[in-house]
């Protein structure tokens, strides 16, 4: 195997200079199997072969140089478990050859992800791994699902490297339990959460959020090792809680009613806060339903905010009082 200098193309032969000066022939046919597009005074790559020119040039082949430095490539990436591509050739029984410079078999059950006809995949370039080699029997199988897990595994690696809490990202949601999201972020999948999906009162993360969805997630923490990622969705806008006074008096919508109280959304920052059922009314032993229904407008008074652990306290009988 050595290195020449092509001195002349052809139609019949290429004529090469060797490093010592001698003269190389190589035939045309082979040289253009060997897919060499060199022209006069460039290098290419050929092996010296042990029959005679009847010119006394040195006898030589582009393509068997082609093949062997194709081999190396192959047994290399092999021991090294590196990806190798080249553009499908042809579908054949059973699933389809690829040009590594030598001929690969890529079977089909070790194609991929490809939903489609193995025929859609000819003329496009692959990348893939070996999977078996044996070249004294010209024999190469080599894998597309093997080297795109590969890659998935390269990108999520760097997508994990880069992410750090307080980062704002688009994400889709996958996933919709009782608990909260699950999410996908890239490759990355992570989790809202349900006491991260909103500031306001709900009764199903479905109530918030469908599969399918695009949203915008904070990060809130970062577990490379446990591959967790926490992620709210509330948190990429302020707390509604932040924007109330204490002691101010405000308008008011009933959200819902309990045993205790009733809740009601300020308008119209959105908070949410209780008014206890002690606060709606001063005549005791009254029923929170008796007294206020969802929907209804509350006049309300501004008790104690704690933003922290997102609880609003409010009272409508002293709002009254006030008026």
């Amino acid at each position: 195997m050595v290195d020449v200098v092509v001195a002349d193309l052809g139609d019949r032969e290429v004529e090469v200079r060797l490093a010592d000066g001698r003269t190389g022939v190589i035939p045309r046919a082979d040289w253009d199997r060997a897919h060499l597009s060199a022209s006069a005074g460039s290098q290419a790559r050929a092996a010296v072969l042990h029959r005679e020119d009847p010119r006394g040039r040195v006898a030589m082949s582009a393509s068997w140089a082609a093949k062997s430095d194709a081999w190396h490539r192959i047994e290399e990436a092999r021991d090294n478990k590196e990806v190798l591509s080249g553009p499908v050739a042809k579908e054949v029984k059973g699933g389809l050859v690829v040009d590594l410079g030598v001929r690969a078999f890529l079977p089909r059950s070790l194609v991929g992800d490809h939903s489609g006809e193995l025929a859609e995949l000819v003329g496009s370039v692959v990348h893939v791994t070996v999977n078996e080699i044996d070249r004294a029997k010209d024999r190469l199988v080599v894998s597309r699902r093997d080297a795109l897990r590969k890659e998935r595994r390269a990108a999520e690696k760097d997508e994990w490297a880069a992410l750090e809490a307080g980062q704002r990202h688009n994400a889709t949601v996958v996933a919709v339990e009782d608990y909260g999201a699950k999410v996908r972020i890239g490759q990355l999948r992570g989790l809202v959460h349900r006491s991260e999906l909103s500031w306001s009162w709900f009764d199903h993360p479905s109530d918030v959020v469908d599969v399918g969805a695009e949203v915008e997630v904070v990060v809130l923490d970062v577990s490379r090792s446990k591959r967790r990622l926490g992620l709210s969705l509330r948190g990429v806008s302020p707390n509604p809680l932040e924007a109330v006074e204490v002691g101010a008096v405000c308008d008011a919508v009933v959200q819902r009613v309990v045993d205790y109280g009733a809740f009601a959304r300020i308008e119209p920052t959105g908070a949410e806060g209780l008014v206890h059922v002690s606060e709606l009314s001063e005549i005791p032993g009254q029923r929170a339903d008796q007294l206020v229904v969802p929907g209804e407008p509350l006049r309300v008074k501004v008790l104690s905010v704690d933003a922290e652990r997102n609880r609003l306290s409010l009272s409508a009988l002293q709002a009254n009082l006030l008026d």
